[in-house]
C-alpha cells in the first residue's frame, strides 16, 4: 500500500518506517529532505492544509502522530492542544477530500479524545492503535528552525448563532477600536489594511468568499511590520471546527520586518495581550446571547 506518515525523524516516525519499509510504499510529510533513499519525500507543512490535501492524493492509509517535538516555525506561539487540533483537521480534511482508505491514529498522546473527535467528525474512517505509545503534549517556543518566521494559532467560543463571516468581520472590528484614534482598519474589495498611526502596519488581501462559512484566508502582502516572498506568503486564516462552536485564528508564515528582540519584547507581546482581550469579548457575546434563550 502506499502509507503517508508525517515525518520519520522522531521515536515514533523512526520506528514506523522500520517497520513498513520492506512492505509499503512510504510517503514522508516534512518541510525537510529526509536521508532515505526508500521513500517518497513530500516538502509541506502538516499545519498546511494545502500541503497536506496535495499530498494525500493517491494515499490508501495515513499514519497521524504529532511529533511534540516537531520542528516547524521558529517562533510558536501557540500550546500544543490547539497545534495538534489544527493537524488532525487538516488530516481529516484532506483525507476525506482524497478518499483516503483509512487513517491510523498513533494512541497514546495526552490529547488521544480530542484527536479523535476531530479525525472522526469527517467521513475517512480512522482506527486506533492497540499498543498506546505515552507521549506527553509539550512544544517548545522557540525551535531551532530553517526560516525567521512566526506561526500562531489560538481557538475561541464563539455564539452559537454566529457564522464565520460575522466573526470575521467582529475580528477586523475589534482591531480598528482596539486602540482608540490609533489603531484603524481600511477595507477596499478583498484588501484589508491594518493601520497604526496611520501608518498601513500589515496589508491583508482576501482569497475566500465572505460567504464561506468554513475557511476564510488572507494573504499577508505587505505593510511595516511584514516581510514578504515571492515564494513564500504569510497567511492569516480564519477555520470553523466541524461540530463545535469553535473558530480557529492562525497565522502561518509569517515573518516580522523588525528585529526579533522588537518582535518578542513589544510586538509579540501586545498581540497577546489584545487577544486575550478578544477572547473576554467573546465570552460576553456568547454569555449574553445565552441569556436571550
Amino acid at each position: 500500500m502506499r502509507v503517508l506518515l508525517t515525518g520519520v525523524s522522531g521515536y515514533i516516525g523512526k520506528n514506523l518506517y522500520e517497520s513498513l519499509r520492506h512492505e509499503h510504499e512510504l510517503v514522508v510529510l516534512s518541510q525537510y529532505e529526509q536521508p532515505y533513499d526508500d521513500i517518497i519525500w513530500a516538502q509541506g507543512d502538516i499545519f498546511n492544509l494545502q500541503d497536506v490535501s496535495t499530498v494525500m492524493a493517491d494515499i490508501d492509509i495515513a499514519i497521524y502522530f504529532l511529533d511534540p517535538t516537531k520542528r516547524s516555525s521558529k517562533t510558536m506561539e501557540a500550546n500544543f492542544k490547539d497545534m495538534n487540533a489544527l493537524a488532525a483537521d487538516n488530516y481529516g480534511r484532506a483525507a476525506q477530500a482524497n478518499d483516503v482508505n483509512e487513517i491510523i491514529y498513533i494512541s497514546g498522546a495526552v490529547e488521544d479524545d480530542e484527536t479523535l473527535n476531530i479525525l472522526r467528525s469527517y467521513k475517512t474512517p480512522v482506527r486506533t492503535t492497540e499498543v498506546a505509545i505515552k507521549r506527553k503534549g509539550m512544544l517548545a517556543r522557540f525551535q531551532s528552525a530553517r526560516t525567521d518566521d512566526v506561526r500562531i494559532i489560538r481557538r475561541f467560543d464563539i455564539p452559537k448563532s454566529w457564522t464565520l463571516e460575522k466573526f470575521t468581520a467582529h475580528y477586523f472590528e475589534y482591531y480598528k477600536n482596539v486602540l482608540p484614534g490609533l489603531s484603524n482598519v481600511t477595507i477596499e474589495d478583498e484588501d484589508y489594511i491594518l493601520q497604526g498611526m496611520n501608518r498601513d502596519l500589515i496589508k491583508l488581501h482576501r482569497r475566500t468568499a465572505l460567504s464561506n462559512n468554513d475557511r476564510q484566508v488572507f494573504d499577508i502582502r505587505g505593510g511595516k511590520l511584514a516581510v514578504v516572498h515571492l515564494e513564500q506568503q504569510g497567511q492569516l486564516e480564519f477555520r470553523r471546527m466541524l461540530g463545535t462552536e469553535e473558530i480557529m485564528v492562525c497565522i502561518h508564515q509569517y515573518e516580522p520586518s523588525q528585529s526579533w528582540l522588537f518582535y518578542q519584547l513589544l510586538q509579540a507581546p501586545f498581540h497577546a495581550l489584545t487577544m486575550r482581550i478578544f477572547e473576554v469579548d467573546m465570552r460576553i457575546e456568547k454569555f449574553n446571547e445565552e441569556q436571550k434563550r
